[in-house]
């Protein structure tokens, strides 16, 4: 069988960048190089495209406060025209270079909130993961709730708010929402510029703060539940889920941080499976699909509940299309615990990318 060339995408220009880049090295550590042929890609934070080595596109330890792009990458533009044999072109030191399908390992803005997916499909290029509507939909944590809660799916109660919300519209929102909430960037993933409000008084500045990352904020209604995520992979019908994991935050912090993900070795406990009953563990799939179909995800997604605890009530808290693949990463260790191991699915979610273009 004829190895296939596969682009990956990796860095960009989000604030989720490094984790890009971890997330890219532990797929490529995960190739069967039997069939999958890399061709590497890193983006800087610049948003300028560089052509990598296989095993050279990164500097500095494996950490998120660490890892670094390379900076002498050949500069690569990609040929968004269509061509005949459905082969994508990438140019790149002079030469060109021909690829089968493409794995975009880019988290957050200008990675997984459509727009790269938007360049793909005007190439009509095959890619791993959901189209340019669905990732932007996801991405947007307002859109998804929208969406969700009018497919009947139920969402914790939420406001919106941006620079142009005044001190009294915000004290209205903390009053019917109630304390403790959370505030965060509409557009953001990985918990960058998420903070948790238990007062009047700290609202303002919360919100402050979540505007350096985006124009539209989300405030939404604290519960006191577990925090339980659900891995699916597949297509419409077809698609499946893997048993539910869970993430235990350390009391001592309280939530899951962008820090107690990636920065601090005790932030958080993961559990997959989750300590979960037969009825929960079912109540748990099916929303995910729900979800996943109702916002026309594609090939794989993580979608993350709420179960608040007094009610044993299920509510859906965000859809990521573009989930992390890092060593620590709840995705692949969900299909773990189903036998999927990391290499096999690394080999299926390609082998669905190229399904879908063909």
């Amino acid at each position: 069988m004829k190895r296939q060339t596969v682009l990956f995408l990796c860095g960009g220009s989000s604030e989720e960048h490094e984790i890009s880049l971890i997330s890219a090295h532990c797929v490529l550590e995960a190739l069967d190089r039997k069939r999958w042929e890399p061709l590497i890609v890193g983006i800087d934070k610049r948003g300028r495209w560089g052509l990598a080595e296989d095993s050279n596109f990164f500097t500095g330890p494996v950490r998120a406060d660490q890892i670094r792009l390379r900076e002498d990458l050949k500069a690569a533009a990609i040929d968004p025209s269509p061509h005949a044999d459905g082969r994508g072109r990438l140019s790149a030191g002079g030469r060109t270079y021909e690829f089968d399908v493409v794995f975009p390992i880019l988290h957050g803005t200008f990675g997984e909130d459509g727009r790269i997916q938007g360049l793909l499909e005007v190439a009509r290029l095959p890619f791993v993961g959901s189209g340019c509507g669905s990732s932007w939909n996801c991405m947007d944590k307002v859109v998804t709730k929208t969406v969700a809660a009018a497919a009947g799916i139920p969402v914790v109660p939420f406001a919106v708010a941006t620079e142009e919300t005044t001190p009294a519209e915000l004290e209205t929102f903390g009053k019917r929402l109630s304390y403790p909430l959370f505030v965060k960037p509409a557009r953001q993933g990985s918990s960058v510029g998420v903070s948790k409000v238990r007062a009047a008084n700290e609202l303002a500045a919360a919100v402050k703060d979540a505007l350096k990352h985006d124009s539209k904020v989300l405030l939404e209604s604290g519960v006191i539940a577990r925090e339980i995520e659900c891995a699916v992979l597949g297509r419409g019908g077809k698609a499946r889920v893997a048993p539910p994991g869970e993430i235990v935050p350390n009391p001592k912090i309280g939530w899951y941080s962008y820090e107690a993900k990636y920065l601090l070795d005790d932030g958080a406990e993961t559990l997959a499976p989750a300590p979960l009953d037969a009825a929960q563990v079912k109540e748990a799939q099916k929303l995910a699909l729900d979800a996943f179909r109702a916002l026309e995800c594609d090939g794989l997604a993580r979608v993350d509940l709420f179960l608040e605890r007094h009610s044993g009530r299920y509510y859906l808290n965000e859809i990521n299309t573009l989930p992390g693949f890092t060593p620590i990463s709840m995705y692949p260790k969900m299909w773990a615990t189903a036998g999927v191991q990391y290499a096999e699915l690394v080999t299926e979610l390609l082998e669905l990318a190229s399904t879908r273009a063909r």
